[in-house]
């Protein structure tokens, strides 16, 4: 669903459009190749930052999508599947269109909204499963360092679901194949989808 300020002059000025216009997209959601899921991904850090939550709010849910465009640009560029955006501070913030957790020593970790992330709807719910099956869990800050020296890494979306990273740059993650507990969060998730599926 896109809502547009409307129709009106070309300028910055909101004030100048009038009605606001609104466009639905329909289509079927294709089914994800099996070797995301089966061999995982290969993931870039890009050069261009994640935009500050000072200069937009992720909160903001727009087509102001440049940013992401330039750092899956730059994935494509390096053949790799998307790209894990820093924040100014050097913080790891989210793929384009994902959110990025890491487990490390057991304790799954993604991080917290204030480094400028949009709250994907399927990060909040892995979030409320893993806590529900007392699984440690935590929103956390890290960087590049601990990203690339994680046992398992994944992404969430919710196209895409749980998806394992089993690269970064150069750095592969563990021993470079999906994760066993990245593998139980999978199927948590599964579960409760096909759960509510069920109950429809």
């Amino acid at each position: 669903i896109i809502i547009t300020r409307g129709v009106g002059e070309i300028t910055l000025d909101p004030n100048m459009a009038s009605g606001n216009n609104r466009i639905i997209l329909a289509k079927t959601l294709p089914e994800n190749p099996p070797e995301w899921y089966r061999e995982g991904v290969h993931m870039i850090i890009p050069h261009v930052r994640r935009n500050s939550p000072q200069t937009l709010d992720p909160a903001i849910k727009s087509g102001n999508y440049l940013n992401n465009v330039m750092a899956m640009a730059e994935a494509k560029r390096r053949q790799a599947f998307d790209a894990i955006m820093l924040n100014e501070d050097g913080h790891i913030t989210e793929a384009t269109t994902s959110n990025i957790w890491i487990i490390k020593d057991r304790q799954i970790i993604t991080p917290p909204l204030e480094v400028g992330i949009l709250e994907g709807i399927t990060r909040r719910k892995i979030l409320h499963l893993a806590r529900h099956e007392k699984w440690p869990v935590k929103e956390q800050k890290f960087g590049e360092l601990d990203l690339k020296g994680a046992d398992e890494v994944f992404l969430t979306s919710t196209t895409k679901k749980v998806v394992p990273i089993v690269q970064v740059d150069d750095q592969l993650i563990g021993d470079g194949k999906p994760g066993p507990l990245t593998h139980k969060i999978s199927q948590l998730y599964h579960d409760f989808i096909e759960k509510v599926i069920l109950n429809e």
